[in-house]
């Protein structure tokens, strides 16, 4: 056990260094130990750029074990001359062929000159901006998760936070005017409403975070029934089912008794074919379109399985599976669906008693 936790925060302390030298902070970063000691939590940590601690070491030289800094003006002054002959060294040479002339080898460019952080990849992924609670002073509530909550708030640039004293580091009270935005988690509003301030549950932070933006505050007042808390991860794609698309509660019915009809059988459909004759021969042309839409249909199948008999084995069960998974998320889609249109009917069926 004691293996697995040493490695365990070996682990991490590498991954938080690698996360803090990507964006040129300095890890471990310092503790304000006055803050801390008042349960500030995590506002007691003083975040720090490594591009400032630099500039600070260059404008205060210091010695290498108690050791005098070696002069170098003199090679300095001489460097422009051997760089241009160097130059002049590397056209000649380049003008007899190598075996490397044909090779392109990989260029790797350092983040510092020090080489103390290396290049990291580019992504072209549209991510939210960490400036998203800029302008914001949020007050959270002591029933509320203080330390998630300051976490997210402090990564996405909150202007100021606070909390109450007995939880954690309180900079202004709950009562002052500068606060934009309470968070509260009591099923109800508070006693004391600060005219002009905004209350929220805690999930209206983190599905701002999740959208991208700030989400209206209305829909996540206290003692309100909550948006659905959907996962960021989950990607749109034609054939998967969306939770935030509108249900079509008009064509749902048409849709089921089209389904209806089309699973009458042969014995209902002969009888509607006499009853047709006795009334006259509109209802005959009818029925007779109907059997021809149903023979363009089967003909489509058969087209289909012939394809599929020219196929090879192979292609043949790849093509199988591909349609046995659509098949399998077509029907998931239409069941979830179908539970949604069903909720929204209750729903508005709920309502309509109400305001009756």
């Amino acid at each position: 056990m004691l293996t697995f936790l040493e490695f365990y925060q070996t682990f991490v302390s590498f991954v938080n260094y690698r996360l803090y030298t990507s964006i040129n902070l300095v890890y471990p970063p310092k503790l304000d130990i006055e803050k801390d000691e008042a349960g500030a939590g995590l506002s007691a940590y003083l975040i720090q750029s490594t591009v400032e601690t630099r500039t600070t070491e260059i404008e205060t030289p210091t010695t290498m074990n108690n050791l005098p800094v070696k002069d170098t003006t003199k090679q300095l002054a001489t460097l422009p001359s051997k760089l241009a002959s160097l130059s002049e060294e590397s056209v000649t040479t380049t003008d007899t062929p190598t075996a490397l002339d044909d090779e392109k080898l990989d260029t790797f460019t350092l983040v510092h000159p020090d080489g103390s952080v290396l290049a990291q990849p580019t992504t072209t992924a549209t991510q939210p901006t960490n400036t998203l609670f800029r302008g914001l002073h949020i007050y959270i509530s002591r029933e509320t998760p203080v330390d998630p909550l300051t976490f997210l708030l402090l990564s996405f640039s909150v202007s100021s936070l606070s909390t109450d004293p007995t939880t954690g580091y309180a900079p202004y009270a709950e009562s002052d005017t500068r606060i934009t935005h309470q968070i509260c988690d009591r099923g109800r509003l508070p006693d004391e409403i600060v005219p002009g301030r905004k209350y929220v549950q805690p999930q209206w932070v983190v599905d701002s975070i999740n959208k991208g933006i700030l989400l209206d505050e209305s829909l996540y007042v206290p003692g309100t029934e909550l948006p659905a808390h959907l996962s960021p991860f989950v990607e749109k794609a034609e054939g998967k089912y969306d939770p935030e698309a509108p249900v079509d509660l008009d064509g749902s019915d048409s849709e089921e008794e089209q389904a209806d009809q089309e699973e009458v059988d042969e014995d209902k459909e002969h009888q509607r074919l006499l009853e047709a004759e006795a009334r006259g021969t509109q209802a005959v042309e009818n029925v007779a379109r109907g059997k021809k839409k149903r023979k363009e249909v089967d003909e489509e199948g058969e087209a289909k399985e012939m394809a599929k008999l020219m196929m090879s084995n192979k292609n043949r069960r790849l093509f199988e599976a591909m349609e046995y998974g659509n098949r399998k998320r077509r029907s998931e889609m239409e069941k979830l669906q179908s539970r949604k249109r069903a909720l929204v009917k209750d729903e508005r069926k709920r309502k309509k008693i109400k305001l009756s």
